[in-house]
């Protein structure tokens, strides 16, 4: 064999092996990639199975038009600028709201209606939340859907970036509504303009945190303890 035949096959041969090596390289390059993907997906990914939601006891007022409370009528209104990322929104909303309701909503004094303001702190997995909230008023479980989110709020957003989507859908499982209406309704983002409206609201209203009340106008600001509702409620009541 001459000698410019066995360089040449020698050649073809490097050649052959460097391409199966950069082959093997490349797959294997997929393959992590892959893997680290599917990890920061899975670590993004907040499920909560229905064994490990924390159930309160559930809101049984009157849902007037989805995110409202009570009689429309009724001398006073309160309006309630909340996130359901909010630690002090929660507190409110599972306790001083439950007197709330016991004391003047039921009987027709009180009409309460909430706005979710959670874009206020920037976070996409409340707002989301807020459009979950609305999703299921569709099925007239907006109140209790929101005590759900609140009472699982540490769980839901342990995570502010994560994909919150699979345990809303849980919720609505848990509260025994239509899940394929449900997640359409947010899939197709539904609500996304009623919850820039309620942003628009806030601001419009002076509104720079959560939670933050308007009693016939009258402005609180923070989880303010039942007796300073009273007083203003009282007030205008006397009225």
């Amino acid at each position: 064999m001459s000698t410019r035949k066995y360089l040449d096959e020698r050649r073809k041969k490097d050649q052959k092996r460097r391409s199966l090596m950069l082959g093997l390289i490349i797959g294997g390059s997929l393959l992590v990639i892959s893997a680290i993907a599917l990890a920061i997906i899975n670590v993004t990914r907040v499920s909560i199975s229905p064994r490990q939601i924390i159930k309160p006891e559930i809101s049984t007022s009157i849902q007037v038009d989805r995110n409202t409370m009570g009689d429309p009528t009724a001398p006073v209104i309160i309006e309630e600028f909340s996130d359901f990322g909010c630690g002090h929104c929660a507190s409110f909303a599972l306790d001083t709201k439950k007197l709330l309701e016991e004391e003047y909503v039921k009987d027709g004094k009180v009409f309460l209606v909430f706005h979710s303001v959670g874009s206020l702190l920037g976070s996409s997995a409340t707002v989301l939340a807020a459009e979950a909230a609305y999703c299921a008023g569709d099925q007239d479980a907006f109140w209790p859907y929101h005590d759900l989110l609140f009472a699982n709020q540490q769980d839901l957003f342990q995570n502010r970036a994560g994909n919150i989507s699979p345990s809303l859908s849980t919720f609505a499982e848990v509260l025994d509504l239509d899940v394929d209406q449900f997640d359409s309704c947010l899939s197709t983002g539904k609500f996304q303009t009623q919850v820039s409206q309620d942003l628009v609201l806030a601001k419009a209203s002076n509104i720079d945190g959560t939670p933050s009340f308007l009693v016939n106008g009258v402005f609180l600001r923070g989880n303010q303890p039942i007796e300073n509702f009273r007083e203003i409620i009282e007030e205008e009541l006397a009225k």
